[in-house]
């Protein structure tokens, strides 16, 4: 028995692309994981809850410190 032959394809100008349809997945879409422990994050330590994790205070408690003392200097100066 001889091989089929494949139908003939239409012929196509040089110029032209080749128009490909996209029909969806082939395989189904994988199931999301579901843990079965509720995992949850430890509380803070007290030495973190300090100005260690939150640099940004420590530079506003830095800068208002700052601007205290060259209050206190510009209210003690006696005309010197």
């Amino acid at each position: 028995m001889p091989p089929a032959e494949a139908p003939p394809r239409p012929a196509r100008p040089s110029g032209d692309r080749r128009t490909v349809v996209i029909r969806g997945q082939v395989a189904p879409p994988p199931r999301p994981y579901v843990s079965t422990a509720v995992r949850r994050r430890p509380p803070r330590r007290p030495s973190e809850r300090i100005a260690g994790s939150r640099p940004d205070r420590a530079a506003m408690w830095a800068v208002l410190m700052g601007v205290f003392l060259i209050v206190v200097a510009v209210m003690t100066a006696h005309g010197a």
